[in-house]
């Protein structure tokens, strides 16, 4: 189980991601890299992961808290899709953001500061589309970047966009999302 305040696309543009994975998915098969892909159901973008637990008290501390939020609706567009997102974690397929990025990471920095959170290092605005299952050796690492690039440059990555007009905080165990607390309800809304 798990709770983060994140996102999720609309349904136009699920699909228009679900298109993404079925091409960038040939590129690992001609490998034979075998991937976990997100189900089109868990799509999502996350701002703040909260832990593995989250108490009852504490969300309705965190209720109240961020009523202070000035929240104002805005713009995720994708510039294409990337393999390892740091040197360590070089498994991770995801699209990384064109427009839309900072104003997660400014909302991210707020909210921490709101709820009284450690800085947990770097934060990358992205949308995971799956997992390698193996450990990549640096030449297929290398070859797989490669072709994702070419292919990438086909696929009109940069016309998926959708508008995010509210952060929910999600309670995730396996491939079940549940809403617990919807932040516009809460928040300032800054026109």
């Amino acid at each position: 189980m798990s709770f983060f305040f994140g996102f999720f696309p609309d349904e136009n543009t699920n699909y228009k991601i679900r298109k993404v994975v079925g091409e960038v998915g040939r590129v690992f098969d001609d490998f034979q890299i075998p991937v976990r892909w997100s189900k089109p159901e868990t799509y999502h973008m996350t701002v703040l992961h909260v832990g593995e637990k989250l108490s009852f008290l504490k969300r309705l501390i965190w209720r109240f808290r961020l009523k202070t939020l000035a929240f104002k609706p805005f713009k995720i567009s994708f510039n294409t899709v990337k393999l390892g997102i740091s040197r360590k974690y070089k498994e991770l397929v995801y699209l990384d953001t064109k427009d839309g990025g900072d104003v997660m990471r400014i909302t991210l920095l707020d909210m921490r500061k709101i709820l009284k959170l450690k800085d947990e290092g770097n934060f990358v605005p992205h949308l995971t589309l799956g997992r390698v299952s193996k450990d990549l050796s640096n030449e297929e690492y290398s070859n797989l970047c490669k072709d994702l690039t070419i292919v990438a440059k086909g696929l009109d990555i940069g016309k998926i966009e959708f508008y995010v007009n509210d952060i929910k905080l999600i309670k995730s165990s396996e491939d079940n999302y549940s809403v617990l607390m919807n932040l516009v309800e809460l928040s300032k809304i800054k026109s």
